[in-house]
């Protein structure tokens, strides 16, 4: 059985070894290859109940290794939306909001891209703890895509913004008492 080290010096061996021109990978036999050792990457990170802090590291490198090797590949702004959400997870915030800027100029046609713009906001809000900022990030979405679902839930992240961690606690507990209130009234 692989540590989370070797297997990622296996995994970015394969990687800058079937290395192409760029024009895509998963396609291709190298960039299979490739794909397949980042799923057993994932498999085994996820496998554990806590964090591999190591392990998460060495996944992120492996996806920005991808993404350098095949910039025009479709797994490529995954690849980057899953190493966005591992710096978050490790506390860069700001590596991780400057990959989902990465994702949102380079591709913007993206099946996640509202996604992408969202979490951007989220990671503001939550990493950086920047309102003001994270107000203007929510109101991107709404503005971008008013149709979308995400729309909706970054309207109530701006309406949330105005108030204090405990203030939002004192909301929620209101609301689930009326709730409960309600509901034992039936």
């Amino acid at each position: 059985m692989f540590n989370s080290a070797a297997m990622a010096a296996v995994v970015l061996t394969l990687v800058a070894a079937c290395g192409g021109n760029g024009d895509g990978g998963q396609g291709t036999g190298e960039g299979q290859v490739a794909a397949e050792g980042i799923r057993v990457m994932e498999d085994s990170l996820y496998s554990k109940p806590e964090v591999d802090r190591k392990g998460a590291r060495a996944l992120q490198d492996v996806y920005l290794l991808y993404a350098k090797q095949y910039p025009l590949d479709s797994l490529t702004p995954e690849y980057l939306f899953r190493a966005a959400g591992l710096r978050s997870t490790l506390g860069d915030p700001k590596g991780s909001i400057a990959l989902y800027d990465r994702i949102i100029r380079d591709y913007p046609g993206w099946r996640k891209i509202t996604d992408t713009y969202f979490v951007k906001a989220f990671t503001i809000d939550n990493g950086l703890h920047q309102r003001g900022e994270a107000e203007r990030a929510y109101q991107a979405v709404v503005d971008k895509f008013p149709e979308h679902h995400l729309a909706q839930e970054a309207k109530m992240m701006i309406q949330n913004l105005k108030y204090s961690d405990d203030e939002l606690i004192q909301r929620f507990e209101a609301m689930n008492a009326d709730s409960l209130q309600a509901s034992t009234e039936k």
